[in-house]
């Protein structure tokens, strides 16, 4: 198995029906968008309005009043990524959906994000 977090991304650019380069210009141009891209970790999110789903996936939407971040890909790391997490504005949603986009919504509290799992 690959560990590097970028070629697991670009895999699921392949399958995704998206556009790579599309989203992260799209989050580059996006005063709350959030873009890592590191042999560690990939990951794609912006700031959104967790009440508004349908808006999630426009990831040049930047919302007057986020009450959430949205992950649109987290590859790799996931203790890096909650490391990091702590450095950007906290709010109190992480939206996201599983796999290739065909699943309902999903919102988890960000604090508990930040919380290590028990070992």
């Amino acid at each position: 198995m690959n560990t590097d977090a970028r070629l697991n991304a670009l895999r699921y650019y392949r399958h995704s029906g998206r556009n790579l380069q599309a989203d992260v210009e799209a989050l580059s141009a996006n005063p709350q968008g959030v873009v890592v891209w590191l042999p560690r970790l990939v990951v794609l999110m912006k700031a959104a309005d967790s009440r508004h789903p349908e808006m999630w996936q426009n990831l040049s939407d930047n919302p007057s009043h986020p009450d959430g971040w949205y992950v649109h890909l987290l590859v790799g790391d996931l203790s890096l990524a909650r490391r990091l997490a702590s450095e950007v504005a906290p709010r109190s949603w992480v939206c996201f959906q599983r796999g290739l986009r065909g699943t309902a919504p999903h919102r988890l509290r960000w604090q508990r994000l930040l919380r290590r799992p028990h070992l």
